[in-house]
């Protein structure tokens, strides 16, 4: 039997920590089992699924990697609701034994970190005094990015929100550095803070300010984005308010509000243009412009797209030649 929305949606305002008959990690074809078919689904899918469902003012967002869970309740309209799965205690006792790019692990009775291109020792860090979460770590004295001590946080109240974002009372924290002057009791992160690639990116906002950090020198602080209606699409790359259009942090240029779609692969269009990202693709045909990588290709594989005219890896146009050859890699290394 189908559940009534209208009912559930009443009651997860009321307490929005039990989601119940939902729970994270659901499958798409549960939720609908449950609460029937969407008003409407995101362009934007994975393996053939789209990755957000809306059922009047809620949005359900589904993680794009199989099994494509759900891991997000977002309300865009005027009441303030996101929960995600990470909303839990994420920090938990060590227990790795193996060395693990950017992660710790247990040695001979003592905590390391696993860089890059060498292990650090945690000085002083008893392993029965320490949790982590890949590189976010803390003990009863001090918190940790990675090997290195986050001056000045405090670790009774330090907590992780996901793979780009960690706060204590005092501050938010991100693999880059602290937010300056961040609204500690309005911040609240908007996806995953992963991206593709496995690296930390993603969307948060306060009461005054809308972020983005993709861990490449300090956090943006997106400048006339509206905070009350800003979300993150999901993916940590595209992101929207009432006004405008976002990827990677910066606002699409000229870009028509209700026509716009997001294609895949960091290609976007509206009833006139094309884009890549944030940049306009000069010249090319919004009506026949297709993506052509395969949905499930390596998350550093180079983008290929065309319209009637040109043939386009990433945001260059080469030869068809070329593309065509590009393709068939792509293709064969499926």
């Amino acid at each position: 039997m189908k559940q009534d929305f209208t009912i559930w949606r009443n009651q997860i305002l009321q307490n929005p920590w039990d989601i119940s008959p939902l729970k994270f990690g659901m499958l798409q074809d549960e939720v609908i089992e449950i609460f029937g078919n969407p008003d409407d689904v995101s362009t934007m899918g994975s393996g053939g699924k789209p990755l957000i469902l809306k059922y009047h003012d809620i949005e359900l967002h589904f993680d794009r990697k199989a099994p494509h869970g759900l891991y997000l309740v977002y309300s865009d309209d005027e009441i303030e609701l996101s929960l995600t799965d990470h909303h839990e205690e994420l920090l938990q006792p060590i227990t790795n034994t193996e060395p693990v790019d950017n992660e710790f692990f247990l040695r001979d009775g003592v905590v390391y970190f696993s860089g890059l291109y060498e292990n650090g020792l945690l000085k002083g860090v008893s392993p029965k005094d320490f949790c982590c979460w890949h590189y976010w770590g803390k003990s009863s004295t001090a918190c940790f990015l990675g090997g290195i001590r986050l001056r000045g946080a405090d670790p009774a109240s330090f907590r992780v929100l996901n793979y780009a974002y960690a706060m204590d009372k005092t501050a938010v924290y991100t693999t880059s550095g602290r937010i300056p002057d961040a609204d500690l009791a309005a911040f609240q992160v908007l996806d995953k803070g992963q991206n593709d690639s496995g690296a930390p990116q993603g969307y948060a906002k306060d009461s005054r300010q809308v972020y983005f950090h993709n861990g490449d020198g300090k956090v943006k602080i997106i400048k006339g984005a509206e905070v009350s209606s800003f979300r993150s699409l999901g993916d940590t790359y595209f992101a929207r308010d009432e006004k405008r259009i976002y990827a990677y942090g910066k606002q699409l240029p000229n870009v028509e509000l209700t026509s716009w779609e997001l294609l895949g692969h960091w290609y976007s269009r509206d009833v006139k243009r094309v884009y890549y990202l944030n940049r306009e693709l000069k010249g090319a045909d919004w009506d026949s412009f297709t993506v052509y990588t395969p949905m499930d290709a390596a998350p550093l594989a180079d983008h290929l797209a065309r319209d009637k005219e040109h043939f386009y890896q990433n945001d260059e146009v080469i030869e068809e030649t070329l593309w065509r050859e590009r393709l068939h890699e792509l293709i064969q290394e499926q």
